[in-house]
């Protein structure tokens, strides 16, 4: 369980620096400054009401400059739905990452790369309520395009298959795990093996 929410928090942090990396140059000055400031007190481990209404204002601003489904404020509502989590505010989360998520889906296209991070964002959220069989299925989606857009020994594809076989671990379903386990092993053991036969 520590796993997981590690791993979740430090997933929206990579998830909002891909998206910023992705529309940088479309995004609203104003909304790329508050959202940076929102970045800079979530690396800080922040969540104070302060953080809260600066989630907000940042939601707001992409809302106002960019349209109510355009990529600047479906990364507000990750961002939102993050910190509403990292408070305890658990259903409000869901809706903001589950908001996040139709946006995504329709204007990046499911098998965005910005879909599997949301995805695996929610799937946290269900871990941390033991509702695993539906994370379970939210973390099969996100493996699913991290594989298909990435290198097998790439970090988000590593990161979303240990996700995976931990919520199956959780479940008590070891033989689901352990394969995955096996995969992710072998996967990293790669690059050394590379390392080793250049040298």
């Amino acid at each position: 369980m520590k796993f997981a929410k590690a791993w979740l928090a430090a997933g929206v942090v990579l998830a909002a620096s891909q998206f910023g990396a992705l529309y940088a140059q479309d995004g609203n000055p104003e909304w790329r400054a508050l959202r940076q400031e929102l970045v800079q007190r979530i690396n800080a481990n922040r969540y104070d009401v302060g953080t809260l209404e600066l989630a907000q204002q940042v939601l707001q601003t992409a809302q106002r400059t960019g349209g109510l489904e355009s990529a600047d404020a479906a990364l507000s509502l990750v961002l939102l739905a993050h910190v509403h989590q990292r408070q305890g505010q658990l259903t409000r989360a869901a809706q903001s990452y589950t908001a996040a998520l139709a946006i995504q889906e329709k204007t990046a296209g499911p098998d965005s790369p910005m879909v599997a991070f949301t995805l695996s964002a929610l799937a946290g959220l269900h871990y941390r309520r033991e509702a695993f069989d539906q994370a379970i299925a939210l973390y099969e989606r996100a493996l699913a395009i991290h594989e298909k857009q990435r290198r097998p020994d790439a970090h988000a594809v590593l990161y979303s298959r240990q996700n995976l076989a931990a919520a199956h671990r959780a479940q008590g379903a070891y033989a689901k795990a352990a394969p995955l386990y096996e995969r992710e092993l072998d996967a990293r053991a790669q690059p050394l093996l590379a390392v080793a036969l250049v040298h």
